[in-house]
């Protein structure tokens, strides 16, 4: 293959991915308002679910509890177990919910942005967010 058709064939490739996401954008725009998104709900619960382990992270902290002289107890391992287990579940729920409006996709790409905001996507959303795609209202 020559690096002509190479380049042929990603464009071709990449024209296809965007005509899909745009299309999905377009129906998006078309078919939903904000306010029945599933998204919402989804992102809410998810940083409940951070709070909660964030919470249960400094009831099992072996240093704090040192320097608190308290003992870390099996309840408060138990609930660090639990809020585990709720933020990923929580986590899977996210990933697995379409946004269905455009508010809700950029809602979807900001807690994105704000689960990997020193990782190596972050600043590629971050650019999403400021495409004038997303600006799109119905």
């Amino acid at each position: 293959m020559t690096a002509q058709s190479n380049a042929s064939r990603r464009l071709f490739l990449a024209a296809g991915s965007a005509s899909a996401v745009f299309g999905a954008l377009a129906q998006a725009a078309a078919t939903s308002s904000p306010g029945d998104d599933p998204i919402f709900a989804v992102i809410a619960r998810h940083k409940a679910a951070e709070a909660r382990f964030s919470a249960a992270c400094g009831l099992t902290d072996d240093v704090a509890a040192r320097e608190e002289r308290r003992a870390i107890t099996k309840q408060d391992r138990a609930e660090f177990d639990a809020a585990e287990r709720e933020l990923d579940a929580a986590w899977d729920s996210f990933v697995v919910t379409s946004p269905t409006s455009i508010a809700g996709l950029r809602a979807f790409l900001q807690h994105c942005v704000d689960q990997d905001s020193a990782g190596p996507t972050a600043e590629a959303l971050e650019v999403l967010l400021t495409s004038p795609v997303l600006a799109i209202s119905h």
